[in-house]
């Protein structure tokens, strides 16, 4: 019976009935089907084991197997060799273990199944090793030291059933031809004639195995070449779908892209319309503000004809009834004073009708200011001496104005019915005040105090209602 005495390869070494040094360490390699999930030793670290075991030193073999899987335990060569070495070392519960090890972890291997069959055989278990080897060739059919074992198996175990029925019944003719026919395969006696046939025997068996190698390699060689047929056909299609999904991914990609594109387009198409939009409602509503403006001043300009007429005829009509009154005292006066108070009175009357209209001015100029957020002019309207409404500083007041009015978008304040009443240097101008900003807007009367400083009307209270 032959043992394969190497790692897995596909043309292992072997010998009879015996575990036999290994005489080469061959390189290992599952193929295709096992996808590499294997750890390979190093290459150097198996043929130092090997050659120690062709040496003769098993011991030193072992130890160096032994270290060696403590730092790679999974390592399928190393294991293998293992066992071949503690089968040399007739540690055949320890060589039986291993081999059975690597049998559970690599199913696929038939070497392991081999030698597992040849140490069940040696220790009388041949109903094992044949189901052990049987096992090695439905992993691999093509695996010759298996076949050439399992007939070896068969053989002895028919010359001991044949010897066994001789020694039972002697009288059996037919037996004797079988049992000679074995005995060449299995010789069990000396003398001359058994040593030819011996040697008929083992040249006969050399040569077919020999044989049974070169078929043996050759049907590896094609088992090769078809597995490595399959991996690149395996490896092409791999990359004809990795190419079709690169594809895949850049055609996703692009449409992703000129999705992303029409969604910025339309975005900022809504943008410009909402902008436009925007501009077109601020547009419209300056326009309507600058309209109602112009109205407001063109009714403003009629109001203050209408009543510039009007004070004009009832200052007609009164300079006509002081002179009609007067006429016979300004007789006996013109008569004891010629030509003197006449011109005393139209003076003053002048004078009134000058500081009225001046403060008329201030008043306009004051709301024109205030329309227009220009600030200084605003408040330089108010005197130093002004009293705000609600008790609090002038200081504060004037801070409390410029957060009310700065940074409206329009403001509007227009004075209506604005009437003068000037005393020496004080004066009250009484109006109606309308005043509109964004969504505000107001009528309300208001009454302003004014006080002449340095030549300027300025405000020294400010009141509504009255």
């Amino acid at each position: 019976m032959l043992i394969s005495s190497r790692v897995p390869s596909r043309v292992p070494g072997r010998t009879y009935l015996r575990i036999a040094r290994p005489v080469a360490i061959a390189a290992f390699s599952l193929g295709a089907a096992l996808c590499g999930a294997f750890a390979h030793a190093s290459q150097e670290a198996v043929d130092e084991v090997s050659r120690l075991l062709e040496q003769g030193k098993a011991p030193q073999a072992a130890k160096q197997a032994e270290a060696y899987l403590k730092q790679n335990p999974a390592d399928v060569q190393m294991r293998f060799l293992q066992g071949v070495i503690a089968a040399e070392q007739r540690q055949n519960a320890q060589a039986i273990k291993i081999f059975t090890a690597l049998t559970r972890d690599y199913p696929s291997l038939p070497e392991p199944y081999n030698n597992l069959a040849v140490l069940y055989a040696a220790e009388g278990q041949e109903r094992k090793a044949s189901e052990v080897l049987e096992q090695a060739i439905r992993t691999n059919p093509s695996y010759a030291t298996a076949h050439e074992n399992l007939g070896d198996l068969y053989a002895r175990m028919a010359s001991d059933a044949y010897a066994k029925a001789l020694q039972l019944d002697g009288s059996r003719q037919a037996i004797q031809p079988k049992l000679a026919l074995i005995t060449q395969i299995f010789p069990k006696q000396g003398g001359a004639q058994g040593k030819t046939v011996q040697a008929a025997a083992a040249s006969t068996k050399v040569a077919d195995a020999k044989a049974a190698d070169a078929k043996a390699r050759e049907s590896d060689a094609k088992l090769a070449e078809a597995r490595a047929a399959e991996t690149k056909a395996a490896e092409a299609k791999a990359a004809e779908f990795k190419a079709a999904e690169v594809k895949a991914a850049d055609a996703k990609a692009a449409q992703a892209k000129a999705a992303e594109a029409k969604a910025a387009e339309a975005k900022a198409a809504e943008a410009k319309a909402a902008e436009a939009k925007l501009a077109q409602a601020k547009a419209a509503e300056a326009k309507a503000a600058e309209t109602r403006l112009a109205q407001e001043k063109a009714a403003q300009a009629a109001q203050d004809k209408a009543r510039a007429a009007e004070e004009a005829r009832q200052a007609a009509a009164k300079a006509a009834a002081v002179t009609t009154a007067a006429a016979p005292a300004a007789a006996a006066v013109a008569a004891a004073e010629p030509a003197k108070a006449a011109p005393a009175v139209d003076e003053k009357k002048a004078a009134q009708s000058a500081a009225a209209q001046e403060v008329e001015a201030a008043v306009k100029a004051w709301s024109t200011a205030w329309a227009g957020q220009d600030m200084d002019r605003y408040l330089d309207a108010y005197s130093d001496h002004f009293s705000p409404a609600d008790g609090s500083s002038l200081a504060k007041w004037k801070e409390q104005r410029r957060q009310r009015i700065v940074g409206r978008t329009t403001i509007v304040v227009t004075v209506r019915d604005l009437k003068v009443t000037v005393d020496g240097d004080k004066a009250t101008a009484q109006f109606r005040q309308y005043y509109a900003s964004g969504a505000l807007k107001t009528t309300t009367r208001k009454t302003l105090r004014m006080q002449r400083e340095k030549g300027q009307w300025r405000i020294t209270h400010e009141g509504t209602g009255s």
